[in-house]
């Protein structure tokens, strides 16, 4: 009976739980699919003939997947569920932020230099610290470009 409340327990505590994608959309030339837009590896994506897409990992990994007439296949193999944290923050960066006017005080010099953050780990780490988003959005810009992913080329 103990074991059975314990399985219970975890299957509860754990079902609910959602797992993060494999792969953010970084940059695309097919205006269908949206830079932020995530999928999971094995997936069968509508890209057609002649477009690509770049996408990323939580790990920094990029991946170019070019389109056919019968589609693509994103690569790969599955994350770890650990790794679902990291993937939330790096998407909520690769998204375009929100519109409108933002509230709350910001103080001057809390935030790195943008030129200052240049691995995956320390952009996610300011974009945890509260006010600094844009500076790790203006920080992973730059880290794409440097490895062939330059966001300023997406067609959406």
């Amino acid at each position: 009976m103990r074991k059975l409340v314990i399985a219970v327990a975890f299957s509860l505590a754990f079902g609910g739980v959602a797992v993060a994608s494999d792969y953010i959309v970084v940059n695309s030339s097919d205006p269908a699919i949206k830079r932020g837009q995530a999928f999971d590896a094995g997936a069968k994506v509508a890209l057609g003939a002649g477009k690509s897409i770049t996408l990323m990992r939580a790990s920094g990994e990029l991946v170019t997947v070019r389109g056919a007439a019968a589609g693509a296949t994103i690569p790969g193999a599955k994350l770890a569920a650990a790794d679902a944290a990291r993937f939330e923050a790096i998407r909520s960066l690769v998204q375009p932020p929100p519109e409108g006017r933002t509230f709350g005080a910001r103080r001057g010099g809390i935030c790195p230099a943008v030129e200052s953050l240049v691995s995956l780990d320390d952009i996610v780490r300011t974009a945890e610290t509260s006010g600094c988003k844009t500076v790790a959005r203006q920080a992973l810009d730059a880290y794409l470009t440097k490895n062939g992913a330059a966001p300023e080329t997406q067609q959406n």
